[in-house]
């Protein structure tokens, strides 16, 4: 899989899901995914659930689909502005049929900050999608 002197991106394995669920904490501390949650994505999407890993480290995960739905990618806090995101991004995007797209809670500036460094465009927004707040949908294009 993709490669740098300072990170590789692979499949997630079984034994990553201790650091899967460190990060997920960091990232979403109000609404972290399960074990469960994450052991069904390998199960069902083990083609597109992929870390990136830094020597002995997980900086960071993405699980997506092969149609471009981006169900969740979170990087470790210390890793954050430093490319890695991005790799996962790309490399996702070079692996499914057409586009990337997500769903990213409006309030969450940071998060649509970068999805919009990495090329995604906001296409539509749904009200209270996320109880207390809307959703935008968001699509990476890199096909065209």
């Amino acid at each position: 899989m993709a490669e740098n002197p300072l990170a590789a991106i692979r499949r997630f394995n079984k034994e990553d899901i201790k650091k899967i669920l460190k990060i997920e904490q960091q990232a979403f501390p109000k609404t972290p995914y399960s074990k469960g949650t994450f052991l069904s994505y390998a199960k069902g999407l083990p083609d597109g659930f992929l870390v990136l890993e830094t020597g002995t480290d997980i900086a960071g995960y993405i699980i997506f689909d092969m149609g471009g739905h981006v169900h969740s990618t979170a990087v470790k806090p210390a890793y954050r502005r430093k490319g890695f995101g991005t790799m996962l991004f790309m490399h996702a995007v070079s692996c499914v049929q057409k586009r990337l797209w997500l769903e990213v809670r409006s309030k969450n500036d940071s998060a649509i900050g970068f999805y919009h460094s990495v090329g995604m465009k906001t296409v539509r927004r749904i009200p209270s999608y996320y109880s207390n707040d809307d959703a935008l949908i968001m699509i990476l294009d890199d096909k065209s």
